[in-house]
């Protein structure tokens, strides 16, 4: 499977009240399908290091992933999903600017960026989950299938 098999729209994280980032217009957000908590309450704990990025996108295979991966940002998030273990995962954003102590919600329409590196977007805003899901776009998309259910299932195919 090639990542254009399944891209659908971008992911964008949406406001979520007082002290919220703006998400800019257009703005979008990916995440792995582990770290994909629609609906749930974020905050941002810490920004990547170029160095630190790099790494990471190394080490997950994600060199090729975007475009110019020199233009994404790598964020620590951590998901109020309650009692007193964090919930921590990674977000990546190419013109989302965030800070620490950022609170946003991710979107409820997730889509598969690329199902074999469990990567998913979304676009802001959406946590109600209306309409199919299929944003009307006529793009070369084989499946336009919705992530789940957001829980900390896997994404990945075999």
């Amino acid at each position: 499977m090639k990542k254009s098999a399944l891209t659908a729209g971008a992911v964008a994280l949406g406001t979520a009240g007082a002290g919220t980032a703006a998400a800019q217009d257009g703005g979008s957000v990916v995440v792995f399908g582990d770290d994909y908590e629609p609906g749930v309450d974020l905050t941002v704990v810490s920004a990547l290091n170029d160095g630190t990025k790099d790494e990471l996108f190394s080490e997950a295979g994600l060199e090729d992933e975007f475009d110019t991966p020199d233009d994404w940002d790598v964020y620590i998030i951590n998901y109020d999903v309650g009692g007193s273990a964090p919930s921590l995962g990674f977000l990546m954003s190419e013109d989302v600017d965030l800070s620490a102590g950022d609170s946003e919600t991710m979107g409820a329409d997730g889509q598969f960026r690329d199902s074999e590196l469990s990567l998913v977007e979304a676009t802001p805003g959406e946590t109600g989950g209306g309409g199919d899901g299929g944003g009307g776009g006529d793009s070369e998309t084989e499946s336009d299938e919705p992530m789940g259910d957001g829980g900390n299932e896997s994404g990945g195919g075999n």
